[in-house]
């Protein structure tokens, strides 16, 4: 049964919002009236939407992956769209899987193409995903540029896999360590500490420090969480702004460590989307401005667009890049090796390949210090605070002596 988005009006004259089943329009219109309702808007969802706002229903980057690979194997082995799709539907073991293509092979059976139906769905398949299945429709080729699509969806994915389970270990560690201090500074220290005021006994420099650390935090904790929040607020809203965000992506950039990794993260995004176009038969004008939304960085957004209006006006791509100062001296090299043999869209894999597997090494690298780095200032700040202990232990003893 369909599903309906309604706007109406209650007998006070208040407006209200909802959803609804129901057989028709005409049906829902006057279920809506018999309630005391006046309807001043009411539209039919597609199934797939409907589903959509459903509590805990999502398409997952896994279900994007198995519709694209399912879908290419069907039509490279002969098999029609429609009927590629009606056994990709009933192959799929998600329902949110089930209804999309469901909604999207009822659009290509009333007489859209592929690309047409999918671009109703832009939270799920994006400029760059329609464009390529689109130059797939009109040169042919739909089965290999699928394949490349889901190969490229693919490799997205690991790389974002691998860094996420990369970096739960260290993250649990420094996390344990972190409650650990807070647990002593907020629970021992301060009973330690009474206990000193019990016995009318003067403290050590550094356990007075401790302590009165302990004190304030359990006495203006509200107001230290206060200015974080502030600071942090205001720090997002302004990093959210165009000039606030581009000095933070050139401060990004300029960091010791993370700052060439996630030069590697994006420039390796922008060459293997690039490549990928470029192989699929997209001209290079359309491939550099699809390529430049998969990019987050605003100071490398303006460097694509730099080499978007220096190609248009028929400059050579490796002699722009390499004017920019963005783009490492290998890669400008190899994409000059690539316009002179005719193969950009190979060596842009190439360079691709080669910038994830150095990021993949530089994640192991960087991460495997996390814990020695953690434990080494976790012993550090812990065994303070012991040690600021067992010196007003000890000067008990000298008073008592």
């Amino acid at each position: 049964m369909p599903t309906f988005a309604y706007e109406a009006l209650d007998v006070k004259g208040q407006k209200i919002e909802g959803t609804d089943e129901a057989a028709s329009q005409d049906l829902l219109i006057s279920m809506l009236i018999s309630q005391g309702l006046q309807p001043v808007k009411v539209k039919r969802l597609k199934q797939f939407y409907a589903l959509w706002g459903r509590k805990g229903v999502r398409f997952s980057h896994d279900d994007l992956l198995y519709f694209t690979r399912e879908l290419a194997d069907l039509l490279e082995a002969g098999v029609h769209l429609e009927r590629a799709l009606v056994i990709v539907e009933d192959a799929a073991e998600q329902e949110t899987i089930r209804v999309l293509i469901n909604t999207i092979r009822q659009e290509i059976h009333g007489g859209k193409k592929l690309s047409e139906a999918l671009s109703s769905y832009p939270d799920i398949f994006n400029r760059l995903y329609i464009n390529m299945v689109r130059v797939g429709e009109l040169g042919g080729v739909l089965p290999v540029v699928l394949k490349k699509l889901g190969g490229f969806i693919e490799r997205s994915r690991d790389i974002r896999k691998f860094i996420i389970t990369s970096s739960i270990y260290p993250s649990i560690l420094a996390l344990v360590g972190v409650l650990s201090v807070f647990i002593l500074v907020t629970f021992v220290v301060p009973k330690f500490g009474q206990i000193f005021e019990d016995l009318n006994q003067p403290m050590p420099l550094a356990t007075k420090f401790i302590v009165g650390a302990s004190m304030f935090l359990q006495s203006w904790w509200w107001l230290l969480g206060l200015v974080i929040l502030v600071l942090s607020t205001g720090f997002y809203s302004y990093i959210k702004s165009p000039e606030g965000m581009a000095w933070w992506d050139r401060v990004v950039l300029r960091l010791p460590l993370a700052g060439p990794m996630l030069l590697k993260i994006e420039l390796g995004r922008l060459a293997r989307t690039l490549g990928t176009l470029l192989e699929s038969g997209v001209p290079i004008l359309k491939g550099i401005s699809l390529s430049g939304e998969v990019v987050s960085n605003s100071v490398i957004q303006s460097a694509v667009d730099d080499l978007y209006k220096g190609v248009r006006q028929g400059k050579s791509l490796s002699q722009l890049m390499k004017q920019a100062k963005v783009f490492p001296s290998l890669m400008v090299h190899l994409v000059a090796v690539g316009e002179e043999t005719g193969a950009m869209g190979s060596m842009l894999l190439k360079i691709a390949d080669d910038l994830e597997e150095r990021v993949q090494h530089d994640t192991k690298v960087y991460l495997s210090l996390v814990e020695p780095i953690t434990i080494v200032l976790m012993g550090i700040i812990i065994g303070g605070i012991i040690l600021s202990m067992l010196l007003a232990i000890f000067s008990i003893n000298d008073v008592a002596l």
